[in-house]
C-alpha cells in the first residue's frame, strides 16, 4: 500500500490525498485522520472518529442480532470517508460518510423488531447530533456485468449511478471560501477519499 499524506493543496488552504479512492484498514485510517502528528492540537478529530465507530458499531450489533437471517452477511459492504476529514483541515467539523448497505441483508430484516434503527441511521439530524456524520446510504447490489447496461434491472443501474456519483463528489474540491451550489469549474477530481476495511 502507498503511504498516504496530505500533499496535494487543492483548494489554497487545504491539503488533500492525491485524488483516488485509496482501500485502507480502520488501523490505517485512524492513523491518518486522528493519530497524525499534523493533528496533535485538534480539539475534533478524536471525538469525529469515536462517533464513526460507535455509528459502525450499531450495523455491527444488528449483524450480530440477526445473524440466523443474513446467514453470514454483514448489513455493510463497505464504507467510504470523505469531506473535510479526509484533508489536512485540524479541526474539521464533521466526517463525511457514504455507507454502502447490504440491499438483500437490509431487506430481509426490515420490519423486524430492534431493526427500526436502520431507518433512522441515515437522518442527517441524528447523526449529525449523535455520531459527528453527515452519513449518505447506497444501497450495495452486486452486478454481473456492466456491458450491456440496458440488460440490467432498474435497482442495478441505481446502485452503479450512486456509487458513480459519490465517486466523483469525493475528489471534487471547493474552491478556497467557496459555500455556493456546485460549478462545473470545481467538477474536475482533484483530492482523493478512504473507503475503509471493516
Amino acid at each position: 500500500m502507498p503511504v498516504l499524506d496530505f500533499d496535494v493543496c487543492a483548494n489554497g488552504q487545504d491539503y488533500f490525498l492525491a485524488p483516488g479512492r485509496y482501500r485502507v484498514e480502520a488501523d490505517e485510517a485512524r492513523a491518518l485522520l486522528v493519530e497524525n502528528s499534523r493533528f496533535k492540537d485538534s480539539a475534533t478529530r478524536e471525538q469525529i472518529w469515536d462517533g464513526f465507530e460507535r455509528y459502525m458499531g450499531r450495523f455491527f450489533i444488528l449483524d450480530e442480532h440477526f445473524s440466523d437471517v443474513l446467514q453470514g452477511e454483514s448489513l455493510v459492504h463497505s464504507v467510504w470517508l470523505g469531506g473535510s476529514f479526509v484533508s489536512s483541515r485540524v479541526d474539521p467539523r464533521n466526517a463525511d460518510v457514504t455507507v454502502f448497505v447490504n440491499d438483500a441483508a437490509a431487506t430481509a430484516i426490515k420490519g423486524k423488531p430492534r431493526a427500526g434503527w436502520m431507518t433512522r441511521a441515515f437522518t442527517r439530524v441524528h447523526t449529525e447530533r449523535e455520531y459527528l456524520l453527515s452519513a449518505l446510504e447506497v444501497r450495495y447490489r452486486p452486478v454481473r456485468s456492466v456491458f450491456d447496461l440496458d440488460e440490467l434491472e432498474h435497482t442495478e443501474l441505481e446502485y452503479l449511478r450512486q456509487r458513480g456519483a459519490w465517486d466523483d463528489w469525493w475528489q471534487r474540491c471547493r474552491p478556497a471560501g467557496a459555500k455556493d451550489a456546485p460549478t462545473l469549474e470545481s467538477a474536475a477530481p482533484r483530492r482523493g477519499y478512504l473507503e475503509v476495511s471493516l
